[in-house]
């Protein structure tokens, strides 16, 4: 009975993904050969049941051969030695049952087991597991629909420390290709979390990411303004609308609030709720619109400003708000880029609205739970350029290079 099981599971793990078709070929070679050898022996024996044996030994061979390639034979009885010795068995003290180990992506293996110990006890047993692996376990997780089964995803292979942008990575509607992440590509989907923001110390990539995803909307064909008050190159290169004086960003801001009054006027006039389902009708096009703001502290904090700037500073911080509590239905959407997330700046009416929120690092957990709500933005790698939370996920952002440069 265990031998028909142990073959059960070398043939599905012959035809089990990834690599299926390469797997198959390789036994079919196998068999082949030793078909050819089988026989060639056969002609050279003349006992009666030495020939017999040697013309069927083919078969025997085939099997073992599958059986220990696809079978993994000695990997189920190591890991049934492993539960054992730390005790990690079921209440009738059956190990773990295990399934099979898959490739899941580049930087991602799977080993799935089936057994009646809870996703709990797994968790406890976390640190001995990676040292089994040798590896870093990226999570455990059990299927919602089979708590029985658990699967481990080890790390494979680290994320790069730099991801060239390619304009293959494009994504289609009015989503941004963000960077990868060891569960893949990670996309910021601006339909259903219409504005975000994006922060990290000084060095952290924050303004690469805020280069590459205003490409994308160059590309896409957007109307892209960008609001930069330090008046540096980072942006150069970039033909989009740029603004870089307080007075001009007033103005913008309250047309901008006007034209997007103007769209939802004409969607309830067409029976409609938004953008896509306007344009969809045929009747005339309304472009999306992305708003960059980078080191949003610099129009957001009117503490330091002088009456006359404050009044100023303070009707640009209300524009904002009205735009952002707004805009979504109407394509308009709002990118905030900071450098020190500050609790003035960043308050709980504004952040209501900036669902996307990717963070690079910070030694100061007080500006990770800013923007994250957590802490997770000062384990990040404080030297590695480009990397990010964005959700629950760290994330190698995307690189687009200054023009001539490397």
């Amino acid at each position: 009975m265990k031998l028909i099981k142990t073959l059960r599971h070398a043939i599905i793990g012959l035809f089990r993904n990834p690599h299926r078709l390469r797997k198959v070929v390789v036994f079919i070679i196998v068999t082949a050969i030793l078909f050819m050898l089988s026989a060639v022996f056969n002609n050279t024996v003349e006992n009666l049941i030495l020939k017999f044996i040697i013309r069927y030994a083919w078969i025997l061979l085939s099997v073992l051969f599958l059986i220990i390639r696809h079978g993994e034979v000695m990997k189920r009885r190591g890991f049934d030695t492993f539960f054992h010795s730390i005790n990690h068995t079921d209440f009738n003290g059956n190990p773990p049952d295990y399934k099979y180990h898959a490739l899941q992506n580049e930087y991602l293996d799977k080993t799935r087991f089936v057994s009646l110990i809870p996703q709990c006890e797994w968790l406890k047993i976390q640190d001995k597991l990676e040292m089994l692996f040798n590896r870093k376990i990226y999570k455990i997780e059990s299927l919602e629909d089979n708590m029985m089964i658990t699967d481990i995803y080890t790390i494979a292979e680290k994320l790069p420390t730099i991801i060239p942008w390619s304009d293959d990575c494009m994504v289609e509607g009015r989503s941004f290709a963000v960077g990868e992440s060891y569960q893949g590509r990670v996309i910021w989907n601006a339909v259903e979390l219409p504005h975000g923001i994006i922060a990290g110390s000084t060095g952290s990539g924050k303004t690469a990411l805020l280069r590459c995803i205003i490409h994308q909307a160059i590309m896409k064909r957007f109307n892209v303004t960008l609001f930069d008050f330090k008046g540096g190159g980072d942006y150069s290169g970039l033909d989009c609308q740029k603004v870089s004086e307080p007075e001009e960003a007033r103005d913008l801001l309250t047309a901008l609030i006007v034209e997007v009054r103007g769209r939802m006027e004409k969607f309830k006039e067409a029976g409609v709720s938004n953008i896509d389902e306007y344009n969809a009708l045929g009747r005339g096009r309304h472009i999306p619109w992305l708003l960059v703001i980078d080191e949003a502290a610099e129009i957001l904090d009117v503490k330091p400003k002088d009456k006359a700037q404050k009044e100023l500073y303070t009707d640009i911080d209300q524009s904002l708000r009205t735009l952002a509590r707004i805009s979504r239905a109407a394509g308009v959407h709002i990118l905030f880029g900071l450098i020190r997330p500050d609790s003035n700046v960043i308050d709980g009416q504004i952040k209501n609205n900036l669902l996307f929120r990717c963070c690079g690092y910070f030694a100061d957990p007080a500006a990770s739970r800013i923007v994250l709500d957590n802490d997770k933005a000062t384990e990040l790698p404080p030297n590695v350029k480009g990397r990010f939370i964005i959700g629950d996920e760290e994330v190698q952002a995307y690189y687009l290079p200054l023009p001539d440069s490397d």
